[in-house]
């Protein structure tokens, strides 16, 4: 990677939507480096989205998200990106998918879908509980694996919950809105998907808990752009910025950016799938199957 340098006046600009009910915490790391590397970052905070709101409807979410990407491309010349983590990915999909000039789009542990092995069974009965109104008296508590591999650091977030009620990885519960909202969103979102043609970088752990890889399946398959790039990680969990392989993804969200804005590179570019762990994830799930049959 070439030497790093601190962002200037008229750097690109990268805004980062973090996860539901959390807070740009979880984006810190990767914005520090993102920075060092010579952009300016935003992490927006957005009303009724994050940890301690009462939980707002996903129009407005995804408004106020549009909205202020669309301020920067009124008031900067800068080329202006989009990216996010988890639910913070979907968002980004949709300011993507409704607004024209966004320069590129990374999305880690994408969420369209909750269908990971650690999604409570009881997610199905939302829209009962919703009509029951149950909407802001539920909360779901966050509970191990908190998203985290890396056994270090999963106890410090468990103690930061305890302590604070958030953490580097979010808050400790959600309310049943916040999941009704976030699924809504997921919805609208996916129907909109061939609408997204900004080159497209997508990184997912093998082993999410909350989403699993076939998110990724129907990422890919679904947008419009002419530049895809996915990478598979094999030593995390959901939380991909802080876990295991927070380093890694961190420096090739960066020297993805630093492609994505030379038009030099992108003209040779191909897609690609990173993928070793990927074909381990499949030869276990095909394991599972025959298992249970």
């Amino acid at each position: 990677m070439n030497s790093m340098q601190p962002p200037r006046i008229d750097s690109p600009i990268i805004v980062l939507f973090h996860g539901l009910s959390s807070s740009p915490i979880e984006l810190s790391y990767l914005g520090d480096i993102l920075r060092k590397n010579g952009f300016r970052v935003e992490t927006p905070a957005l009303k009724g989205y994050g940890f301690g709101d009462h939980a707002g409807n996903w129009n407005e979410w995804l408004a106020e998200a549009c909205a202020f990407v669309q301020q920067l491309q009124k008031t900067e010349s800068a080329p202006i990106s989009v990216g996010g983590i988890s639910l913070g990915a979907t968002l980004a999909l949709g300011v993507a998918s409704t607004l024209d000039g966004i320069n590129a789009i990374v999305c880690l542990s994408t969420t369209l879908n909750y269908n990971g092995w650690a999604s409570p069974w009881y997610r199905i009965f939302t829209r009962a509980g919703i009509w029951l109104g149950l909407g802001k008296r539920f909360k779901y508590k966050e509970r191990d694996p908190f998203g985290i591999k890396n056994i270090q650091i999963r106890a410090h977030i468990k103690k930061a919950m305890l302590n604070y009620d958030i953490s580097e990885v979010g808050g400790s519960y959600m309310t049943l809105n916040h999941i009704y909202q976030a699924d809504k969103l997921c919805f609208n979102v996916k129907k909109n998907l061939p609408n997204v043609n900004a080159p497209l970088l997508a990184i997912h752990a093998v082993d999410d808990e909350i989403a699993h890889p076939n998110n990724i399946d129907l990422l890919v398959k679904s947008v419009s752009s002419e530049i895809k790039r996915v990478i598979y990680l094999g030593n995390s969990y959901h939380m991909i910025t802080v876990d295991n392989e927070r380093e890694t993804v961190a420096y090739e969200t960066a020297n993805f950016f630093k492609e994505m804005h030379d038009s030099s590179v992108i003209a040779n570019i191909k897609n690609k799938i990173i993928s070793p762990e990927l074909q381990r994830f499949l030869r276990s799930e095909k394991t599972h199957r025959e298992l249970n049959n």
